[in-house]
């Protein structure tokens, strides 16, 4: 079987060492390529990988989309969930344990298949039990590993809110700051949270609204600044794994109806969406999308992005060469996940049927499904 072990701390170091690896593959990821040089760090028959697991492109260079098990073992318990929950929605992995510290935590997350564990490095040995072909009960391993058995998470209860709508923002930098003030100048209650005690201190001085100092994915804090009522949830912080698990926090435990993440890495837009953020916003993503429209001799443009990149509206240009012109659309193989929309001739818009013939300078606009896209530009531009 192969195992990939993600943190190659105390704890991930006692797991490799306890695992069969005449039995298994195993793989270790860690973001921290130091601690494969430390003294005794470097196991035998273990493939060492320095990257940050949270990106699906990194798990899939592990050799994710044919493992067994993955423990997610790293001393952030919100990587340690994010992680998870890629290994089981996206690569389908079928054993996905993560440590996590907050026992309140644990309830809904086991409810969606993820085994999750307050472990020491004594409990090590557990972990790797689970491989046996007759594992110990969950509750068992639980209890001797000094935690609790969980319960089942219960629906959670909403306050409404009286007056005008309430938005929580987790982070409190220079985006959650402008925000906070773009909100509070349109009459919309607000409350931000800050973990860091010297940005809590300065936006607590500048912001007139409730500000608290504290971890944005902690329900206790979410408690505190009123999230059974709150009507949006927005987590801005600067590392994606917090803003994922503090907006699936604020809606599994506390019903809030719509979160927003910001995103720093674009490729985690769809996994985040498919994990259940409602809006997901990635600043490079955007800017990197307005670059290529604007480049100069592009004959594709980008025009809409739908559901964080499932679907695109894109405008292709045609030219003299192109193959298809002269050719009327029903002549055109056009790809099964693409749709001409409209064409634009002249500044006039035509509307496309079985008949319409294709012209140069015409510019096709079509709605493209994933990968598609290459299939459909090689059809109407020949690139």
């Amino acid at each position: 079987m192969r195992i990939i072990v993600v943190g190659y701390g105390r704890l991930g170091a006692q797991v490799v060492r306890h695992l069969d690896r005449k039995k298994h593959e195993v793989i270790v990821l860690d973001k921290h390529r130091l601690l494969f040089t430390r003294p005794g760090g470097r196991e035998q028959d273990v493939r060492m990988l320095a990257g940050n697991a949270i990106d699906p492109d990194v798990l899939r260079e592990a050799g994710a989309e044919g493992a067994g098990a993955l423990f997610a073992l790293t001393r952030d318990e919100n990587v340690n969930l994010m992680v998870a929950q890629v290994a089981r929605t996206v690569f389908r992995i079928p054993k996905v344990m993560a440590v996590v510290y907050d026992p309140a935590r644990e309830p809904s997350y086991r409810a969606a298949g993820i085994e999750t564990m307050a472990l020491t490095v004594a409990g090590a040995e557990y972990i790797v039990s689970q491989l046996d072909e007759h594992p110990p009960e969950f509750k068992d391993v639980w209890e001797r590993a000094a935690g609790h058995a969980a319960e089942m998470p219960v629906a959670p209860l909403r306050r409404d809110a009286a007056g005008p709508q309430f938005v929580i923002i987790v982070g409190g930098g220079r985006v959650g700051y402008f925000l906070a003030k773009s909100l509070l100048e349109k009459n919309i209650e607000v409350c931000v949270i800050e973990s860091n005690k010297e940005i809590f201190e300065l936006v607590s001085l500048q912001v007139d609204c409730p500000v608290i100092l504290g971890d944005g994915s902690s329900t206790a804090v979410l408690e505190n600044a009123g999230a059974p009522r709150a009507s949006v949830f927005v987590a801005v912080t600067n590392h994606d794994h917090d803003n994922l698990i503090a907006c699936q926090i604020a809606k599994q435990q506390f019903g809030v109806p719509k979160t927003i993440a910001r995103v720093k890495n674009p490729k985690n837009e769809a996994v985040m969406q498919k994990l259940g953020v409602d809006i997901t916003v990635s600043s490079t993503a955007i800017m990197s999308s307005v670059i290529q429209s604007e480049m100069p001799h592009s004959r594709m443009r980008q025009v809409l992005e739908l559901h964080a990149g499932q679907l695109e509206l894109i405008e292709y240009s045609l030219e003299a060469g192109s193959p298809v012109v002269g050719k009327r659309l029903r002549e055109v193989q056009v790809p099964a996940d693409c749709n001409i929309v409209s064409i634009f001739r002249n500044g006039e818009a035509v509307l496309p049927r079985g008949e319409t013939s294709l012209e140069a300078g015409d510019q096709v606009l079509a709605l493209v499904k994933g990968r598609a896209q290459g299939d459909l530009r090689r059809l109407l531009l020949g690139e």
